[in-house]
């Protein structure tokens, strides 16, 4: 840095120290400007709040997001593809199902149930998967840009506008003992900083409409998932209300020979029908025919 430049970071901090501690008065902000810079202000602390709180949401465990973000960082710095994704809880369930679903077999009821609730989490972690990488690309990864470029280029303006006030008030209370035009460029330079903090934080201000539509994007991506995971349960409901009701059939027909003998494989069909529709006066014509 040059001695002019020096020089001029020396008034700035002269400037800022005779406010702070003996309470000179500064150029004063108009009113508007103030309320658009407490907006930004509030806007940037929310963006990176949400970002936080979203990536929490969608990934709860954090000894898991640690070792992730840990991986991911390693295989930046070897030049190596992004690493595995999070592992997501329905994913560990169901390995575990999976698992001792294939140890019981198919001799017995629970093991065939543990393969179909099984494969249902699986499917569960898959969708849950889709929706952390939908949610990173149209909520996540917006918020994230507006932080780095938009707020940070305000956060920018602002704070070149702050050094330019602090040197045009150092100048304006010393004024007869500096050149009038040393004045007067200072005010010009403070002028232009405050008219281009101001235009973008305007226009910021103005397309958060932008944030609105990202909010949208996290709200759809949410209702799509909850759609799909709705799907998959009643799915694994209805193969497990049918498990419980064959094994109910052939629990009442090895207690009864007679019905054992007049029902056979192809009427269980109907049998299912009668039985989810009427179940009372499905379970009642039994008990009367063992009895």
């Amino acid at each position: 840095m040059s001695v002019a430049g020096l020089k001029k970071q020396f008034h700035k901090a002269t400037q800022k120290v005779s406010e702070k501690v003996g309470g000179a008065e500064g150029t004063k902000l108009d009113d508007d400007f103030k309320e658009m810079e407490r907006k930004v202000d509030v806007t940037s602390r929310a963006v990176m709040e949400i970002m936080t709180k979203t990536v929490e949401y969608l990934q709860p465990n954090p000894a898991s997001r640690a070792k992730l973000n840990m991986i991911n960082t390693m295989s930046k710095i070897r030049g190596q593809e992004k690493g595995p994704g999070y592992p997501q809880a329905e994913a560990l369930l169901a390995e575990a199902m999976l698992k001792f679903g294939r140890e019981l077999g198919d001799e017995c009821n629970f093991g065939p149930a543990l393969g179909d609730v099984g494969e249902a989490m699986r499917e569960l972690s898959e969708v849950k998967d889709s929706l952390d990488i939908e949610v990173k690309q149209n909520f996540i990864d917006p918020l994230q840009n507006l932080h780095d470029k938009d707020l940070r280029e305000i956060q920018h303006h602002l704070k070149k506008m702050e050094g330019r006030r602090l040197d045009f008030d150092y100048k304006k209370k010393r004024q007869g003992r500096l050149p009038d035009e040393e004045l007067r460029q200072a005010l010009e330079k403070f002028d232009e900083s405050k008219e281009i903090a101001e235009s973008s934080m305007y226009n910021l201000l103005e397309m958060d409409i932008e944030q609105v539509s990202q909010l949208s994007a996290l709200v759809e991506a949410q209702l799509k998932y909850h759609r799909q995971a709705t799907q998959i349960l009643q799915q694994v409901t209805a193969k497990l209300e049918e498990r419980s009701f064959l094994q109910f059939v052939k629990i009442i027909l090895n207690s009864n020979p007679v019905l054992q003998s007049a029902c056979n494989p192809s009427q269980l069909g109907i049998i299912h029908i009668l039985y989810m529709h009427t179940p009372y006066a499905f379970i009642q014509i039994i008990y009367e025919d063992i009895e």
